[in-house]
């Protein structure tokens, strides 16, 4: 075996080795781009449904305050199930975030929250 053999074989297994790890960087930088890209969907999908859900809860206390003004007797202080909370129930209402659940009070000047009929 002569040292140009040698210095040869050396150079391709050097070529070789800088190919595969090429190969490794440009599979993991595309993998990582994926993630973000996931990760981007994800968080927009999460606005939107943070969204929805702020709409859907201020829409359902226009209708729990327009039913208030309409029929006063109705009790909707105290579910039929107790609150549960981190798969706890919760005996006092107070102890839940936000307080105990309560009606909004009916606008002064008469005006509906549930929109023109």
């Amino acid at each position: 075996m002569t040292a140009i053999d040698h210095d040869s074989r050396l150079a391709r297994s050097l070529e070789e080795l800088r190919d595969a790890y090429r190969a490794r960087i440009d599979q993991l930088t595309a993998e990582r781009d994926e993630a973000r890209r996931q990760a981007y969907r994800a968080k927009e999908e999460a606005d939107v449904a943070r969204a929805n859900l702020a709409i859907l809860t201020a829409r359902v206390q226009e209708l729990l305050a327009a039913a208030a003004r309409h029929l006063p007797d109705l009790q909707v202080d105290a579910p039929d199930d107790p609150p549960v909370l981190e798969g706890r129930i919760v005996e006092d209402p107070r102890a839940l975030p936000g307080g105990p659940k309560t009606l909004p009070a009916p606008a002064a000047d008469g005006a509906r929250l549930d929109g023109p009929r």
